[in-house]
C-alpha cells in the first residue's frame, strides 16, 4: 500500500493534478477488474480441466477388446500364443478404427454377399471365405494392383487363364464379380486340397503356392501362424480374421448402418444378340434409352468402346431389354447377319448365325 501512496504524494508535489486524476482512475478500474475475476484456481486444477475429455469424446472412443475365442473356416486361432494375439490385435484395431473403409465394406457387402454366401453354401465351402474378397479389393470391381492383379478377387493373368477367365482386348472376366467368384472358389478349393489347412490355403492364394511350399520346406513347420512369410502374406490371413470379427457383429463394434443404406443387389435385364459388324457401345446404350457410362458400369468386364463381330450377352438397366430388341431389329444394329434369339425378349440363349467357314466368336 506504500507504493501507491508515495506515487500520489510525488504527483501532488509536482502540482500535476491532471496526472493525479488519471492515475486514480486507472487504479480504481484495475481493482474492479480483478474483483470480477475472483481467485485464480490452482495450477493443478487448471491442468485437470484442460486434460479432461468431454462426454462426447468418451462416447466416440470406446475400447473394444479382441474376443476370447476366434476361428477361421472352422479352425481355431491360437490366441493363447502372445505373438499371435498381438499380431491379430494390430489388424483388428486398424480395421476397427478405419471407419470410412469399414463402413464401405459393410455397404458393399449388402450388394455382393448374398450371392457369395449362396455360392459358398452350394459349393460346400466355408462361409468365412466371403471375407477374402474384402481384404483383396475392398469389394471394388475395378481394383487393380501395381503388380497387375485385377478385379474383386485380384487375379493375375496366368491364374485367371488357368481357371478359364478371359483376359483379351474385348473382355476381362477378372472384373466381373460373378465369373471371377466362380474362378476364385475353384482356386481356393484346389489350394485347400493341397495344403489341408484353410489359413495355409489363403496364404498361398496371396503369395503363390510355390513360395508357400518353399517356406514350409525351409522352415520345417506347416502352421500359418508359425511360418515366417513375406510381410504382406504374414498380415493377410490375420486381416481376414479381423474382418470376420467386426463384420459378423458390426453393431457390437459401433457400426450401426440402417438396412436401407446398404447397397442393394443389382437386378438388370440381360440382352443377347449377334453382330456381323462392329457396333459402338454407345449405340447399345442409346437403343436402351440410357447412357454409355451406365452400360460400362453394368458390364465391368468390357474393355472396349466398340464391340467386334460376335455373339454377346450384356447387362442393361432393368426394363430396357425390350426397347433394345425393338431398335436392334428396326435399325439393323447387328448388320446383315445380325439376329435376335428366337424368343425375342430376354432370351436364355442366342440363335446362332448362319453356318459359315468362320462363325462369329462368342464373347
Amino acid at each position: 500500500m506504500m507504493l501507491p501512496f508515495a506515487f500520489f504524494k510525488s504527483v501532488w508535489r509536482r502540482g500535476n493534478r491532471r496526472r493525479l486524476q488519471f492515475a486514480v482512475l486507472v487504479l480504481l478500474g484495475g481493482g474492479f477488474f480483478l474483483l470480477t475475476l475472483g481467485p485464480a484456481p490452482p495450477a493443478a486444477a487448471q491442468a485437470d480441466v484442460a486434460a479432461a475429455p468431454s462426454p462426447v469424446d468418451e462416447a466416440l472412443k470406446p475400447y473394444y477388446p479382441l474376443p476370447e475365442k476366434v476361428s477361421l473356416c472352422g479352425e481355431d486361432v491360437p490366441l493363447h500364443e502372445p505373438e499371435v494375439r498381438e499380431d491379430l490385435d494390430r489388424e483388428f484395431t486398424i480395421i476397427l478404427w478405419s471407419r470410412t473403409q469399414t463402413t464401405l465394406w459393410l455397404k458393399r457387402a449388402g450388394r455382393y454377399f448374398p450371392y457369395l454366401e449362396k455360392r459358398l453354401q452350394e459349393a460346400k465351402l466355408p462361409d468365412d471365405l466371403k471375407y477374402v474378397v474384402l481384404v483383396e479389393s475392398d469389394l471394388r470391381l475395378d481394383a487393380r494392383s501395381g503388380a497387375g492383379a485385377s478385379g474383386p478377387w485380384q487375379f493375375m493373368k496366368p491364374a485367371a487363364n488357368r481357371f478359364a477367365l478371359k483376359t483379351d482386348q474385348v473382355f476381362d472376366d477378372r472384373f466381373d464379380f460373378y465369373r471371377a467368384t466362380e474362378a476364385a472358389l475353384q482356386y481356393l478349393r484346389t489350394l485347400h486340397r493341397e495344403f489341408q489347412s484353410w489359413p495355409l490355403a489363403l496364404a498361398a492364394y496371396n503369395c503363390g503356392e510355390g513360395r508357400l511350399r518353399k517356406a514350409i520346406k525351409d522352415q520345417g513347420v506347416a502352421s500359418y501362424y508359425h511360418l515366417d512369410l513375406p510381410n504382406e502374406t504374414d498380415r493377410y490371413v490375420l486381416r481376414i480374421i479381423a474382418a470376420k470379427i467386426i463384420l459378423s457383429e458390426p453393431a457390437r463394434y459401433g457400426y450401426q448402418i440402417p438396412p436401407e443404406d446398404l447397397y442393394q443387389p443389382l437386378q438388370p435385364d440381360h440382352i443377347e444378340f449377334v453382330l456381323a459388324k462392329e457396333l459402338p457401345l454407345r449405340q447399345v446404350a442409346e437403343a436402351c434409352g440410357t447412357y454409355y457410362k451406365l452400360i460400362r458400369r453394368l458390364n465391368p468386364r468390357l474393355q472396349t468402346a466398340v464391340l467386334p463381330p460376335g455373339m454377346y450377352k450384356l447387362a442393361v438397366p432393368a426394363g430396357t431389354a425390350s426397347r433394345f430388341y425393338e431398335v436392334y431389329l428396326r435399325e439393323g444394329l447387328g448388320g446383315s447377319r445380325g439376329q435376335l434369339p428366337e424368343s425375342g425378349e430376354a432370351p436364355p440363349a442366342p440363335k446362332p448365325a448362319p453356318a459359315s467357314k468362320n462363325p462369329p466368336k462368342k464373347r
